[in-house]
């Protein structure tokens, strides 16, 4: 396998893995609960090769993804594949499971890619309408059953992005162009029962890097407008867009959004105060990310904005049942400002009463996203499990672990031994067999 020390991001676990691997019956420390019938999937960029380490970026590569097949208490498999080929790499930001497909994503990229059970390629799939790329984080309604998501494309929508909505039977039912003046990174949205977000922040596209052939033409511009789009979830038209100007910060994930009783807009979100401003490889470097909550009112377009937690948030995930909605409970990744350019604790927050839980996994262990997965019957929003890859640098290798959710610090439920590490990498889920 090739080192890769000349760079930051392709560093210890940052590292691609060199093969695709299957391994059967897993090895099992405590009980899986026998009703967790389904597969834990995570995507990341595995590249093949890199022709330059200084100017590799780290969102760069080709997509891989890593699936855990769970079962009658038993962890069936493990399997990683390519989610493109040879010649067209896939995409390599998240993996969801709708309308009974499974499909690798990416922001601003191609359109998504089918995957079958086992985890080999299907094709590209357009979801019956897209106007170009999709997106890394579509966004669900656990109302509707819908999923929502804002879209954008290189190099075909330079100065638009799309408000797209996929029904229950994962067809495009609606596609909203929204001008933009010119191309902003838009890795994630909001969304609540009345509005989606637009986050048109300060991270772009620039035009004359990319010209130049910049294999990472964005970056941070100090004097860019920015500002949050409410678009009304009945929008037609762009006319209908509320423009909210915020102060200058950049944020990938929304931890969860919805409507207040006053009428305003909350978003919980992982801050970050600039973004390849001077890393130019990745997004750890030029500053860390924390919990705030960002505030809209619709009426006067104003933003008001706080911080919950300086400590270091990313990857926040709730209860997929409370998307959208109010709610109690958010889990992240965390770690020090100081010194975590990866992340080692996984963290259970209240957002009612501001507490948090914290599991810190002790010494050379770094910690993916937390995956909440709801206990069928459930009536409590933190009844279920969280499910985390660890990577254990002193083995060279990972586990999924189990944990209870309604007590992170506690027993863990059940530890996987997974036949090769997980490389640090970006998004998964858990697709349930039902």
């Amino acid at each position: 396998m090739t080192t890769y020390d000349a760079s930051p991001y392709l560093a210890g676990n940052f590292a691609p893995v060199a093969e695709e691997v299957t391994a059967i019956d897993l090895p099992v420390t405590g009980s899986i609960p026998p009703e967790l019938s389904g597969r834990f999937l995570r995507n990341g960029p595995n590249p093949r090769s890199v022709d330059d380490l200084a100017t590799h970026h780290w969102f760069f590569g080709e997509g891989m993804v890593h699936g855990i097949r769970l079962g009658d208490g038993k962890a069936r498999w493990y399997r990683n594949r390519y989610s493109g080929t040879v010649d067209a790499g896939g995409p390599n930001t998240s993996i969801i499971g709708h309308a009974g497909k499974t499909l690798a994503i990416v922001e601003a990229g191609a359109k998504p890619m089918e995957l079958d059970d086992e985890l080999n390629i299907v094709g590209r799939s357009d979801l019956g309408g897209l106007p170009s790329g999709f997106t890394a984080h579509p966004k669900l309604d656990p109302v509707t059953g819908e999923l929502h998501a804002v879209c954008y494309h290189w190099p075909d929508q330079v100065d638009k992005v799309h408000y797209v909505v996929v029904s229950p039977e994962g067809v495009v039912t609606k596609s909203v162009p929204i001008t933009t003046p010119t191309m902003p990174m838009i890795h994630d949205m909001g969304l609540t029962q009345t509005y989606g977000a637009v986050f048109d922040l300060p991270v772009a596209v620039d035009f004359e890097m990319a010209m130049g052939g910049s294999p990472f033409p964005l970056r941070w511009f100090h004097d860019y407008n920015a500002r949050i789009g409410l678009v009304p979830r009945a929008a037609t038209t762009e006319d209908e867009v509320i423009w909210c100007e915020i102060d200058p910060c950049f944020a990938y994930h929304p931890m969860n959004s919805y409507d207040a009783d006053d009428g305003t807009v909350v978003i919980d979100i992982c801050e970050y105060d600039s973004m390849f401003d001077r890393d130019r490889n990745g997004p750890f470097r030029d500053s860390k990310p924390r919990l705030a909550r960002w505030t809209i009112d619709p009426t006067t377009a104003k933003v008001q904005r706080e911080t919950l937690d300086d400590a270091v948030h990313e990857f926040p995930r709730v209860n997929d049942a409370v998307n959208t909605l109010p709610y109690r409970y958010g889990y992240t990744a965390g770690g020090n400002p100081e010194t975590a350019d990866w992340f080692f604790t996984t963290v259970k927050r209240d957002m009612t009463t501001g507490s948090t839980e914290t599991r810190t996994w002790g010494t050379g262990v770094e910690v993916g996203e937390p995956i909440f997965v709801a206990r069928e019957g459930a009536t409590a929003e933190d009844d279920g499990w969280i499910m985390v890859l660890l990577y254990d640098a002193a083995r060279d290798t990972s586990d999924l672990v189990i944990l209870d959710a309604t007590d992170i610090t506690g027993d863990r439920v059940a530890t996987i031994e997974l036949p090769q590490r997980v490389p640090h990498g970006f998004h998964g889920n858990w697709v349930a067999d039902r």
